[in-house]
């Protein structure tokens, strides 16, 4: 190979690292825009999960609000019923009491 030729070589050589080079630029470059992008993606990921997690903690407290108001409901439906039987049992005495009035009043006439 002659002194041309080797300087050709060489010419191409740096030309195609030269080219070689700008590509890896223009690929680091997108790399980096690429990378500051999905920080921005995880910024606004960690502002929506703290959201997220404000949320179910305040979900949590209503369920929580929720089942003591069920358990109280409970109680005074137990109550309630109680209540209604007792007054089911005097209703029917008192029945029983104007059955057994009207029915010696009924013998008297």
């Amino acid at each position: 190979m002659n002194l041309d030729e080797r300087i050709r070589f060489l010419v191409e050589s740096q030309e195609s690292l030269g080219k070689n080079i700008e590509r890896l630029y223009e690929t680091v470059t997108q790399q980096g825009q690429a990378i500051q992008a999905h920080e921005q993606i995880i910024r606004t990921h960690d502002e929506r999960l703290g959201k997220i997690e404000t949320s179910m903690g305040t979900l949590t407290d209503l369920v929580g609000r929720l089942a003591q108001t069920e358990i109280a409901l409970a109680g005074r439906m137990d109550q309630l019923a109680e209540s209604q039987t007792h007054t089911d049992q005097r209703l029917n005495a008192l029945i029983d009491v104007v059955d057994k009035l009207i029915s010696r009043n009924g013998r008297e006439h």
